[in-house]
């Protein structure tokens, strides 16, 4: 198997992973939404996990770039994203 099959092999495997993210990702907020709208004291505690869930993976992400001196970050670009 050639250098560049097996990095295209990688890079499906990547995008495979990324996509089962992103189908437990969308479930999760849903579930999130659906927990808030039900009481305030859910807000909070849904507020809570998402805050611990999100600076668990910026601050890994961080940490893997700074070992890594390859910052996954910089190289995304959040316009395209359409994020904000």
């Amino acid at each position: 198997m050639s250098i560049g099959i097996e990095q295209q092999l990688r890079i499906e495997h990547l995008a495979e992973k990324l996509r089962g993210l992103s189908r437990e990702l969308k479930d999760t907020v849903d579930l999130s939404i659906q927990l808030r709208a039900e009481s305030a004291q859910n807000k909070n505690e849904v507020a809570r996990l998402w805050e611990d869930f999100l600076g668990q993976l910026f601050g890994y992400i961080k940490q893997r770039s700074k070992e890594s001196r390859d910052n996954l970050l910089a190289s995304l670009s959040w316009a395209r994203m359409k994020l904000f």
